[in-house]
């Protein structure tokens, strides 16, 4: 069942915390080390550490709007969770009191995790007839294809790789993947920019693991994604991917705090049905 949840951090408010930063201290208290093959399989890794796809995102980290209890502004971190089997994991190791480094800087978390919304994975599939969709993309978002990343969130590479990871969560509601090519839903207004991001990597060179660079390039702004001539099962599908990607993000890299989306109100389209005489 996917969760979205806040861990308050008291620390220095003028730090300049890098969006990747997060990435480390999430995987510390979620990902499992022993990923053995021969382990039984109710012992298998949840969340393996070096796993392509895992069942968490995060960030972005933001300042709380006032002080409270009269302390220093607090920072919030979100942690969004798609097994609930982890929230365990997150309640045992973010303990109130724990200090943790983001960046150059130390911070305390300041309270338990606090659970801000969640959903079962058939009510991602509850669609209310809307055919328009206008998107936010707080944090950059990026799609890869091999060794290729792109900032484009094309309708069809957003709706692919939500499908493709909603398959390998829970396969039993998973909207039907797109078919190839631009498919019914296309973009009618965007307002955005992309910027590029170095993600360093650990790679292994040898015996020793090294620090990589990896550029990568990521859009943050506005687009707004109109399924009009399409059918109900398309447009269906698509808010559907759309409301995991609520709790999932978007794209690539989403445990490094990439493709945090946020919906927002767009008017609706006249369909080809309401168009006909």
């Amino acid at each position: 069942m996917p969760s979205r949840w806040e861990v308050l951090l008291a620390g220095p408010a003028d730090a300049a915390i890098p969006l990747t930063a997060p990435m480390a201290i999430v995987s510390d208290w979620l990902d499992d080390r022993d990923q053995s093959a021969n382990r039984p399989h109710a012992e298998r890794p949840r969340s393996g550490h070096y796993a392509q796809m895992r069942p968490w995102s995060c960030g972005p980290i933001h300042t709380q709007p006032a002080a409270r209890d009269g302390h220093q502004p607090l920072l919030s971190l979100q942690v969004r969770l798609l097994d609930d089997s982890l929230a365990d994991r997150l309640a045992a190791a973010a303990r109130p009191g724990r200090r943790v480094r983001l960046g150059a800087r130390e911070f305390a978390i300041w309270s338990e995790p606090a659970m801000l919304q969640q959903a079962c994975w058939q009510d991602l599939r509850s669609w209310t007839g809307t055919r328009a969709w206008q998107v936010r993309f707080v944090t950059p978002t990026c799609f890869r294809r091999g060794r290729r990343t792109s900032p484009w969130p094309a309708p069809d590479s957003l709706a692919r790789s939500l499908t493709a990871r909603w398959a390998l969560l829970d396969p039993d509601t998973a909207p039907p993947a797109p078919g190839h090519g631009t498919g019914s839903v296309w973009v009618s207004d965007i307002d955005g920019h992309s910027d590029v991001h170095n993600l360093r990597r650990n790679a292994r060179h040898g015996r020793e693991p090294r620090r990589q660079d990896e550029l990568v390039s990521g859009f943050t702004g506005r687009i707004r994604y109109v399924c009009d001539q399409g059918t109900d099962g398309e447009a269906a599908a698509f808010d559907a991917v759309l409301a995991l990607a609520a709790f999932a993000g978007a794209g690539s890299h989403t445990t490094y705090g990439f493709g945090v989306i946020e919906p927002e109100p767009t008017w609706q389209p006249p369909t080809a049905k309401t168009l006909r005489p």
